[in-house]
């Protein structure tokens, strides 16, 4: 068993209150889950409202898979938000 993490630090455009930006995230969770059926929770910057950190999580008996997969979720958040991925980190646990 694998298990695959990925830390994703998110600055938001054209959010203005904390209530924009939890459902902004809410939703990009929700995508995140649904599309790849990936663990997501916002980990960090729960009160800024600028400014995310993403937690992502996923089972696999492969570590490459693992790794492509969470690859795979990043590049779709940077395509799918308003905002910018400032930085991610993958980390594969054997």
């Amino acid at each position: 068993m694998v298990v695959g993490q990925c830390l994703v630090d998110i600055r938001l455009f054209g959010v203005n209150s904390l209530k924009e930006k939890r459902r902004v995230m809410k939703s990009l969770i929700t995508r995140l889950r649904q599309k790849f059926g990936l663990s997501c929770a916002e980990v960090g910057a729960n009160d800024n409202w600028g400014r995310s950190f993403l937690g992502i999580a996923i089972v696999s008996n492969q570590g490459g898979h693992a790794r492509e997969v969470l690859q795979r979720a990043v590049l779709w958040i940077e395509s799918n938000i308003d905002g910018q991925v400032l930085d991610f980190q993958i980390d594969i646990i054997t």
